[in-house]
């Protein structure tokens, strides 16, 4: 519709015998219908008797407010008689009340979504379409389906064919230790959170840590954990921020009453010691129902509810077991950065702000499309190295409680210890009190992270236990020259 015609129809709209004027409200309904206004009639979706502005596959939801905005400035624009536009808004509750505007053609609501094997990022100037073949940039006019204009990205998109130079990608380098297979898990947890299809039952739980993980008496922080989530993911998808140092429980109805149908992430950022991984389970692996202070609930279906980020300077609460592991991915940075020395400091920018132009933006952009790629390749990949778990298990238990364990792993394998020669022991090196529980459950941690057995039993009212490592299981047992060999006898032969 060209704008003499735009300014025909605005101005048809208006009955004027004299001094008198009426709106005429089929004038009204022919006006928004050529704009390319309809009602949403479909009780299947969220959009249900909406009022929806389809302009070129991009939609937009109005309500009376925001419509009775943009026609007044339509009449200020053409320059309509001022008592025309008086008239208007003076009557334009009544005007605009849907009951009158349900003499609307109705409108198909088709919001263009992820697939399994395809990524969609909508920006202002076009659509760009990610696969595991690389990316393709797609005008909106072409496309099979509708963008929620809300769901754009604020920026146009000039593709450059590559990231190289662009710092953030630098920046993932230097907290991934520069470790190749670190930094290849990376990409694939960012792919994964970019792509907004759940199909592929990679439903995971993504757990940021630092390599340096605090206790319940220190924290370490300013690693650049919130900088991926909260900076990188947001700069393409809507994400929504649960503050996790305020975090309560999951019985709070409305916890979740700041997520709607095109939120992406939700992210639990810096959780303190109430948060429990399996709060989250049901919403992060089924439907998902919102509840909203004074309005109506709504459930998201699960292929495309918000995926969940918990990020953390402490180890994570959570069961013991495959259940947990199997809902979750660690991404662990190294530290990098901290407070006294930030991103800033290194780079000499502040990364997504007004000190990028555009082609940084677009070399950025460029690496977020390979991370997709990546992930459509490769699925998620795990990326935690042995020195890096050994780093976190001493951040964990500390380093006289790791180095004791280490060797009761490596020279005592599949044997029977006592538990209290064993904790006498740890007394005696250790510069901290430690009981017999507190060793127990460190112990157990160990043996969690690296995947081993550990087994206890009560003889004869002396308390034993044993780690059992299959990968050391073997006729060519390591030589003994640990400390605590020195210092313990041996438990009970192997029963």
């Amino acid at each position: 519709m060209t704008n003499s015609q735009q300014k025909e129809l605005l101005e048809a709209m208006f009955k004027i015998e004299g001094d008198k004027v009426e709106v005429q409200q089929m004038g009204l309904i022919h006006l928004l219908q050529e704009m390319g206004f309809g009602i949403c009639r479909d009780e299947k979706s969220p959009y249900n008797n909406q009022l929806i502005l389809n302009n070129s596959n991009v939609i937009e939801v109005f309500n009376e407010r925001n419509l009775a905005n943009m026609l007044v400035s339509l009449m200020r624009e053409h320059k309509l008689d001022p008592k025309l536009i008086e008239k208007f808004v003076r009557g334009s509750g009544g005007y605009l009340a849907l009951n009158k505007l349900q003499f609307l053609n109705s409108t198909n609501v088709n919001i263009l979504k992820d697939t399994r094997e395809e990524t969609y990022l909508p920006f202002m100037n076009c659509l760009v379409k990610v696969s595991k073949f690389g990316c393709q940039i797609i005008d909106y006019k072409d496309i099979e389906g509708q963008i929620l204009s809300d769901t754009r990205i604020k920026r146009d998109f000039n593709r450059l064919e590559t990231s190289d130079g662009c710092n953030f990608k630098e920046f993932c380098r230097m907290i991934t230790g520069r470790n190749e297979l670190r930094f290849k898990s990376l990409q694939s947890i960012l792919g994964y959170l970019l792509h907004t299809n759940k199909e592929a039952q990679e439903n995971k739980i993504v757990l940021l840590y630092d390599a340096e993980i605090g206790s319940k008496t220190s924290a370490n922080g300013g690693t650049g954990k919130t900088l991926l989530i909260n900076g990188a993911i947001k700069q393409l998808r809507n994400v929504v921020i649960v503050d996790g140092k305020r975090y309560d429980d999951r019985s709070n109805r409305f916890l979740y009453q700041n997520v709607n149908p095109s939120t992406n992430i939700v992210l639990f950022d810096d959780v303190n010691d109430k948060f429990k991984l399996e709060d989250i389970f049901s919403v992060s692996t089924g439907d998902f129902e919102v509840e909203k202070k004074g309005k109506q609930s709504f459930v998201l279906d699960y292929k495309y509810a918000p995926k969940f980020v918990v990020s953390s300077n402490r180890e994570v609460k959570m069961i013991a077991g495959s259940s947990s592991e199997r809902r979750k991915i660690e991404l662990v940075l190294d530290n990098v950065f901290n407070a006294e020395h930030t991103p800033k400091d290194y780079f000499n920018e502040i990364f997504f702000s007004d000190d990028w132009d555009e082609d940084t933006f677009n070399n950025f952009f460029d690496f977020m499309f390979e991370c997709i790629a990546f992930y459509h390749k490769n699925g998620i990949m795990k990326g935690t190295t042995e020195e890096l778990l050994n780093q976190r298990l001493i951040g964990l238990i500390g380093k006289d409680s790791f180095e004791m364990i280490q060797d009761i792993e490596k020279h005592f394998n599949d044997e029977w210890l006592e538990k209290r020669e064993v904790l006498e022991f740890l007394k005696e090196i250790s510069t901290t009190d430690i009981t017999s529980h507190q060793m127990t459950k460190d112990i157990k941690r160990y043996c969690n992270y690296k995947g081993i057995d550990y087994n206890e039993k009560n003889s004869g009212s002396v308390l034993k236990f044993k780690l059992c490592d299959s990968k050391l299981i073997s006729n060519n047992r390591v030589v003994s020259n640990g400390v605590l060999v020195k210092n313990i006898q041996k438990g009970a032969p192997n029963e």
